[in-house]
């Protein structure tokens, strides 16, 4: 036998096997991708505090990279003749049949204290009765993570695709971890490709919708309103607000130091679900940045999300404590309406996109690239085209310390969060859509109450804590207007919109009168989407070599009035601060050298006087442009008496009356 092995005929045969598998196995690698694949991103910042490690190893897996601004890529092959099916209703994607699809090779985690999670061979498989609901389980069947917020991409040939996927811990992940109440945080995202085939047609249950392409004219209005109880493919539940990760400043560029029970310095990163209606009657374009220009901009034209965070303090006060870049929108479901999915949002549609899509890096970009009264994005010069060449550039946007870098993403300060220093005090998540043509921006504008939460976490750093945000409260509308509906009784308030063709800005104004008889005088001006913008070029070739926000501020004063206890605030730890100067008829402030007050964000005006309010004008101006807002001032000869309640429509004292 050893003289058979040590032949020359052996030898070549056992070259020859050698080299038929070496074909057979790339000719399976690429059959593989050809029959379909699902990627896992997992969040290593949200990993590994709750005791979790993705391993080195992903057994037969077609990729496994780096962590790229905290999100770690693993792709993996179906098992070749796996398939879901799906049912097509009228032309357009229904649900998922019931089935699964098995995978070559899978994620390996380990958790500090109770071992390794091999789930080499998971499994995708549609649960429940929802139309896509899919739960990613082991070999035996049981489920360890759950996946949510699904976009279905259909193909004409019957091949079908589910992505921005939300990842989710399931309950037996949960349990495992010994932390029940885990259960359904986020920790990463997915995407399937090609892994359902065979639509199955049918009969649609009723009437197909017609999706007349309109869009906004002189005569139909495109309106997105935001929601809160969305449909979306899974099930109708509510958006909750995200906590991604938590970290301390590691003096070397980064924030690679845990959040522990007593530290308040950590930046702590947060966003919203999102979900919304189109109101109005006509389309929306919902295109993805970079893709052919198309109808009716003849560009890439999408909505932008952003949101902002407020904290309310028991005294009155209202404080922006954070403030995201913008998410660039690029694909829509249209539920309800029954319409097709893709890049047109129709009237009386619904979309949602979850927690994974508006924290991923490659849709996340700094806001002054936006002119936000247009809608339009200056795609020349951008984070993603810097050399205005057409094409996404190389370096896919990626910033320095990209997790938490205030370009992209909303992270505040563990200490704004901290109800033992803030007593009494309540936080807000104000969060809306940029959309072109809008008819009303205002509804756009969905506001959440939130509970932050400090909890303790696990793992190897045994001090690890996480932050959740428990959602009390949803309407539509701004935070400004929520603080001015929030005043006290016995006092004063006046709100003021400023319409101008170069955007909008909102006037909040509250007076109360204080114990020692003095009045204190509080403004609070959001800048909506007022911007000076300067451009070059033109759509799609468009640059914005300027994007400025409002940089003065007055308030007129009577001559005779003590004004004192000047007072300011921008959005907490941005060392934005203006300067108040008192002269003989009014109260002002600057930004000097500091920055404006730019699109989307909130500023904080305030002083006592020994004067009461009178009905006034406030002035706020960029370059050589001044507008004018109706407020309250401190003014001689009359002083309105303080109403606890409204008066009756008509009966409003003169200068009080709402405009």
């Amino acid at each position: 036998m050893a003289e058979i092995r040590s032949s020359p005929r052996f030898a070549l045969a056992r070259s020859m096997r050698v080299l038929l598998a070496l074909l057979l196995f790339a000719g399976l690698a690429h059959a593989r991708d050809e029959e379909g694949a699902t990627t896992l991103w997992f969040n290593q910042g949200a990993l590994a505090p709750l005791g979790l490690e993705l391993l080195g190893h992903c057994g037969d897996c077609l990729h496994d990279g780096n962590a790229v601004a905290d999100y770690r890529a693993q792709r993996f092959a179906v098992v070749p003749g796996d398939r879901l099916r799906w049912r097509r209703e009228g032309g357009r994607f229904a649900a998922l049949e019931t089935g699964r699809i098995r995978h070559l090779g899978g994620p390996r985690l380990r958790a500090a204290g109770r071992g390794r999670l091999d789930l080499d061979g998971f499994q995708l498989r549609q649960r429940g009765t929802a139309r896509i609901g899919l739960e990613l389980a082991d070999r035996r069947g049981v489920a360890w993570f759950t996946l949510d917020h699904a976009h279905a991409y259909p193909g004409d040939d019957g091949a079908l695709s589910l992505r921005h996927m939300d990842l989710r811990i399931a309950p037996a992940l949960a349990r495992w971890l010994g932390r029940p109440e885990w259960s359904g945080r986020l920790v990463g995202g997915a995407q399937s490709d090609g892994v359902a085939g065979a639509a199955i047609d049918a009969a649609a249950a009723k009437d197909t919708a017609v999706c007349p392409l309109r869009w906004p004219d002189a005569t139909a209005r495109a309106d997105v309103t935001m929601l809160r109880l969305a449909v979306n493919w899974e099930e109708r539940q509510p958006d909750g607000v995200n906590a991604y990760r938590c970290g301390r400043s590691d003096s070397a560029g980064g924030h690679t130091r845990v959040c522990s029970a007593d530290s308040d310095d950590g930046l702590v990163v947060l966003a919203p679900d999102a979900s919304l209606r189109n109101t109005g009657d006509a389309a929306v374009a919902w295109y993805a940045k970079f893709s052919a220009p198309a109808p009716p901009y003849a560009n890439d034209q999408h909505p932008y999300l952003v949101w902002n965070l407020y904290r309310l303090d028991a005294d009155g006060r209202l404080q922006q404590i954070g403030a995201s870049g913008a998410k660039h929108a690029f694909h829509t479901i249209n539920a309800v309406c029954d319409c097709g999915g893709g890049n047109i949002l129709y009237p009386g549609c619904e979309d949602t996109y979850g927690g994974f899509s508006n924290d991923f890096p490659s849709a996340l970009a700094p806001r002054n690239e936006i002119i936000p009264y247009t809608a339009q994005w200056g795609r020349c010069g951008s984070l993603y085209d810097a050399d205005c060449d057409g094409r996404r550039d190389a370096g896919d946007g990626l910033l320095p310390d990209d997790a938490y870098n205030p370009a992209k993403r909303l992270a505040v300060r563990e200490r704004e969060l901290m109800p033992s220093l803030h007593p009494g005090a309540r936080w807000f998540l104000e969060y809306w859509y940029v959309v072109r043509e809008d008819a009303d921006p205002w509804n756009s504008i969905g506001l959440m109450q939130i509970e932050p939460q400090k909890v303790r976490g696990q793992g190897v750093d045994p001090n690890a804590h996480v932050w959740r945000f428990d959602v009390s409260d949803f309407r539509t509308g701004s935070m400004l207007e929520r603080w001015i509906d929030l005043a006290p009784a016995g006092g004063w308030q006046r709100r003021s919109l400023v319409d101008t063709a170069q955007g909008r800005a909102l006037l909040g104004t509250r007076v109360t009168r204080q114990p020692d008889g003095r009045y204190h005088y509080e403004y609070q001006l959001f800048n909506l989407d007022l911007t000076l913008a300067r451009t070059s070029g033109q759509e799609p070739n468009l640059r914005v070599e300027e994007n400025l926000g409002i940089e003065r501020f007055f308030v007129f004063a009577d001559a005779q009035a003590r004004i004192e206890q000047t007072d300011f605030a921008a959005v907490a730890n941005s060392g934005v601060q203006w300067d108040a100067a008192r002269t003989i008829d009014r109260v002002a402030w600057q930004r000097g050298s500091a920055a404006a007050l730019d699109w989307g964000h909130s500023f904080r005006f305030a002083f006592v006087s020994d004067l009461g309010p009178r009905d006034s004008t406030a002035h706020l101006g960029a370059g050589t442009q001044t507008w004018h807002a109706a407020t309250l001032a401190p003014l001689r000869d009359w002083t309105p008496r303080p109403r606890t309640r409204p008066p009756a429509p008509g009966n409003e004292p003169e200068g009080l009356r709402k405009e």
